[in-house]
């Protein structure tokens, strides 16, 4: 339920902003001046988790079914949870999960 409801709420929330995901790496620079330092802190296969400082961001990672799954809104310094499971995939090979900074 937590993961329905996660994802529930990060594409309401992103709809809204109309945000639009790029970088390829684990880091990723926002459009303003501040920059984000992200880690990946889980991967099972299925969810990645990453956290970022610098900034409001969401989690992003590539799906092996060639779609990104996105996290919820998070703060910096805690983690935000992408589910490819939420769009009937697992994690691609290789890895591309990244922090994306929201400038909402």
């Amino acid at each position: 339920m937590k993961r329905v409801l996660a994802s529930a709420f990060a594409t309401v929330a992103l709809a809204g902003a109309g945000l639009a995901t790029s970088a390829s790496s684990v880091s990723a620079a926002p459009q303003d001046a501040t920059a984000l330092s992200c880690r990946v802190v889980f991967d099972d296969g299925n969810t990645a988790g990453v956290s970022c400082t610098g900034g409001a961001f969401v989690a992003a990672a590539k799906c092996a079914n060639g779609r990104t799954a996105q996290g919820a809104l998070a703060a910096s310094g805690t983690t935000s949870y992408a589910y490819c499971t939420s769009l009937n995939s697992r994690l691609a090979t290789p890895r591309d999960i990244r922090g994306i900074a929201w400038n909402g």
